[in-house]
């Protein structure tokens, strides 16, 4: 059961209905690592109907997307971190992605000169989807403000102080991700190698279009468009489907927010299925500055870790990722790195 929280009282000042909400983001992180957002006052910023202006960008004609994909892909783009990953980014031909940074609502910091990770985003063209920026600018502001009072409303309950989070979010990294996960013949045979990827659910033939595993990172905040196929697992190891409902936003906290509550927080392991239909998605990874380090936090009988910065781990997990595959090499870590998961 994917706990559901209002959290309106966050935007809030102190008090009861505040504390009330505190407690159930506490239980939710601490006990599942899932729950379900309703309530946050963000307006029209990141509804229905904002979600799907934003996925217009899929209608673009192939010659423009081409010109937004990332450079692993297309050899004449200039961009490597930020862009378009096609279909052909992964072997099953399950999804394709594009992704922004933080420089659609503010200029990038002086310092960010030679770092991947602060590389530019890239843009369509206002002609062939008018409107599409603004839309992504006001959406990337929200979910970095509802971010933000989330992890405040954390803070609050693992007894640290807001600043710690606050602070390290500042200027922060943060990726908006629009996803598309194609319509597929699941009737047909699975293609040669890709056996695996298939399966009975409930008796009906799926495809396992995202494999089971924990985010690498802190938080992530995702639209699901209305169609359902993200499953998260139960302590018990029982797949339980995340419901799709309105106005609401999933929330799963990562592996890195577990290490760096050690283990207060929980980071669950879920996956994406399809039953065939073509299905859309908006997640939001809730990222700091590349330069933050995370160390242990002041909570009581946290036990301790070699600290290390936010943006060495954040490569040297990405760029195992399909989409930015052979691309290590390009960011040697800024200071001493050590897989923070490493158990040898």
């Amino acid at each position: 059961m994917i706990p559901e929280v209002d959290v309106a009282p966050l935007f809030g000042g102190p008090g009861s209905a505040r504390d009330t909400a505190d407690a159930a983001v506490l239980e939710a992180a601490v006990g599942v690592g899932f729950l379900s957002l309703r309530g946050a006052p963000l307006g029209d910023a990141v509804g229905e109907s904002a979600q799907q202006g934003l996925l217009r960008l899929f209608g673009l004609p192939e010659s423009a997307q081409r010109k937004l994909w990332k450079r692993n892909f297309a050899p004449e783009n200039p961009n490597l971190y930020r862009g378009w990953f096609p279909l052909e980014s992964g072997a099953p031909r399950s999804r394709e992605g594009f992704e922004i940074g933080p420089d659609i609502v503010r200029a990038l910091p002086p310092d960010a000169s030679g770092d991947v990770l602060y590389e530019s985003s890239v843009f369509p063209p206002e002609e062939l989807v008018p409107g599409w920026c603004d839309a992504a600018r006001r959406y990337y502001s929200a979910m970095e403000e509802l971010g933000g009072r989330l992890l405040c409303s954390l803070s609050r309950g693992l007894g640290i102080p807001e600043c710690i989070f606050l602070d390290a979010f500042r200027d922060g990294i943060s990726t908006l991700r629009l996803l598309r996960y194609p319509a597929r013949d699941l009737s047909a045979p699975a293609p040669p190698g890709l056996e695996g990827l298939y399966t009975e659910v409930d008796g009906r033939r799926v495809e396992f279009v995202c494999l089971g595993h924990v985010d690498s990172g802190l938080v992530t905040i995702l639209a699901q468009c209305g169609v359902s196929g993200l499953q998260a697992r139960t302590s018990a190891g029982q797949w339980v489907d995340v419901p799709v409902v309105e106005n609401t936003f999933a929330v799963n906290f990562g592996g890195l927010l577990s290490r760096w509550t050690g283990g207060r927080v929980k980071a669950t392991m879920h996956r994406v299925i399809s039953n065939g239909a073509e299905r859309f998605s908006i997640p939001f990874f809730f990222e700091p500055r590349p330069n933050t380090v995370i160390a242990p936090l002041p909570i009581n009988g946290i036990e301790p870790f070699e600290p290390f910065q936010f943006g060495d781990h954040l490569w040297a997990t990405t760029t195992k990722f399909p989409e930015n595959l052979g691309l290590a090499h390009l960011r040697p870590p800024r200071a001493p790195y050590r897989d923070p998961f490493a158990t040898d």
